[in-house]
C-alpha cells in the first residue's frame, strides 16, 4: 500500500516544521526552495496557533501566547468562546505557506492541534474551559465542540493569497487531527485516571469522521506516534499515555498511519529503530492502509550550542538515517525527517534549538536529499499495484 498522485505512484522523502506560521516570508520561501533543492515532496506543518484571551483575563498555556506577534485562535470573553484571527498576524500567515509549497510543487500536511503546551496545545481548550485534566480534551462536549470548531474554520477557508479554497486545494497532502496526541502532556494537568487506552481513538473515530463529512478531497491520518499495546519490554509498546497505534489507524476515516521515532528521548536499546520500523509496516499491511515515519531524529551537539559545527553526534545520526532510510525504501517508500530549516552558506541560518536540526548544504541535508531522490524509484513505489478504474487525481490518494 502507497500513495499516488495524478494516477501514478507517489513516494517521497519530506521534512516537518514548525515555524513557517510565523516567520517572515523571506523565510519560509528559503524553507520551502531548500525542500524542492533536496527533492523532499512533502512538508508538514503546525496549523494551529492557540492563546488565552487579549485582555489576559484568560492565561496562555505557552507562554506569550503568540509567536513573533502571530496567534491563530484566542478567547473571547465576551463570547465566552473561542474566536478566529484571520489577519495578516493570523491564518492569512497559514494561506502564505500554503501558497510557497504549491509555488514549489511540494504537498503539506496540516496539523491541527499540539497535544504539548508549545504553541498552546491541548492544555490551552482546557484553561479556555476552565478544566485542568489533560484527558478531558478527548471527552468533554465543549472541548469536543470548540476543536470541531476550530477544523470547520480551517478546512472550509478561503486562500487570501491564491483564492483557493483548502478543500479544494491539492497542494493539501491531507489534515492531521493533533501532533502526537496523548491522554497526558507532561503537565500539571496529567492524571493516572479517568482515561483508557479507547479514549483517544473514540475521539480520532469522532473526529476524522467530521472532516469527512467536510472534505472529500484530503486525506486524514491521526498523528500518533505509533505507540504499540503489544506489552513489550519497551514503554512504546505498552500502549503508552493510552495511544493505541493499531486501533487508531483501523478507524474507517483514517487513511493512513503515523509514527514517530526519537532514540535518544526514548532511550531505546540498539536496533530499536529498524525493529520500530518492521513492526508498523507489519500493521499497516495488515490494515491495508499506507504508513509514514513523519518524525525522526539523532540529536547532534554544535559548537556554539544552536549555530556552530557540529562537534558530536553526527557518525551516529547517518549511519541510523542511512540504516532507516534503506528500510523505507523498501517498505513505504515514504517519511518525514524532524527537521529540514532555512538557511544555507551565504544566507542566514535557522538555529538548531532542539538538536535535530539540518540544512541543505550538510552532511545530514546530503544524505537525506540522495533519499528523496531514490524514493522517485523506490521498490515500495515499484511493486505498488496498479490503481482502480478511476479518473486520475491531482489530490494525494491511498493506492491500495
Amino acid at each position: 500500500m502507497t500513495f499516488e498522485v495524478d494516477g501514478k505512484p507517489f513516494c517521497f522523502a519530506g521534512s516537518s516544521n514548525y515555524y513557517p506560521i510565523y516567520k517572515p516570508r523571506p523565510v519560509v520561501d528559503d524553507l520551502f526552495e531548500a525542500a524542492r533543492a533536496l527533492d523532499l515532496k512533502v512538508m508538514r506543518i503546525w496549523g494551529m496557533l492557540d492563546r488565552g484571551s487579549l485582555d489576559g483575563s484568560v492565561p496562555n498555556t505557552d507562554g506569550a501566547g503568540q509567536k513573533d506577534g502571530v496567534y491563530f485562535q484566542y478567547w473571547d470573553p465576551a463570547q465566552q468562546r473561542p474566536a478566529y484571527n484571520d489577519g495578516d498576524d493570523g491564518l492569512r500567515r497559514l494561506d502564505y505557506v500554503l501558497a510557497a509549497a504549491a509555488r514549489n510543487d511540494i504537498k503539506v500536511i496540516v496539523v491541527l492541534l499540539n497535544n504539548w503546551r508549545a504553541f498552546g496545545g491541548i492544555d490551552q481548550y482546557l484553561t479556555w474551559y476552565g478544566r485542568n485534566k489533560h484527558h478531558e480534551f478527548f471527552s468533554a462536549p465543549e472541548l469536543r465542540q470548540a476543536y470541531r470548531d476550530w477544523v470547520k474554520h480551517v478546512v472550509t477557508r478561503t486562500n487570501t493569497v491564491n483564492g483557493r479554497p483548502y478543500r479544494d486545494d491539492p497542494s493539501i497532502f491531507g489534515w492531521e487531527l493533533a501532533n502526537e496526541p496523548r491522554c497526558k502532556g507532561g503537565s500539571s494537568f496529567d492524571s493516572d485516571q479517568g482515561w483508557t487506552k479507547h479514549t483517544i481513538t473514540t475521539w480520532a473515530n469522532e473526529m476524522s469522521s467530521y472532516i469527512k463529512s467536510l472534505d472529500a478531497n484530503h486525506l486524514v491520518s491521526v498523528g500518533d506516534e505509533g505507540f504499540l499495546d503489544e506489552h513489550g519490554e519497551h514503554w512504546a509498546y505498552r500502549a503508552n499515555d493510552g495511544v493505541d497505534h493499531a486501533a487508531l489507524t483501523a478507524l474507517p476515516h483514517i487513511d493512513f498511519g503515523t509514527f514517530h521515532l526519537y532514540p535518544d528521548d526514548w532511550q531505546t536499546p540498539s536496533g530499536f529503530g529498524e525493529r520500530w520500523i518492521a513492526d508498523h509496516v507489519r500493521i499497516a499491511r495488515q490494515l491495508g492502509k499506507p504508513t509514514v515515519l513523519e518524525e525522526y531524529g539523532i540529536k547532534v551537539a554544535r559548537d556554539d550550542g544552536t549555530l556552530g559545527d557540529i562537534v558530536h553526534g553526527l557518525p551516529e545520526r547517518l549511519a541510523q538515517y542511512r540504516s532507516w532510510n534503506e528500510l523505507l525504501l523498501q517498505q513505504t517508500g515514504a517519511s518525514l525527517s524532524w527537521m529540514l530549516v532555512a538557511g544555507d552558506t551565504g544566507r542566514p541560518r535557522y538555529p538548531d534549538y532542539d538538536g535535530f536540526a539540518f540544512y541543505r548544504d550538510d552532511a545530514t541535508g546530503k544524505l537525506l536529499g540522495d533519499y528523496a531522490r531514490r524514493s522517485r524509484e523506490a521498490p515500495a513505489c515499484q511493486s505498488a499495484p496498479s490503481p482502480v478504474s478511476r479518473a486520475p487525481s491531482p489530490f494525494v490518494r491511498v493506492r491500495r
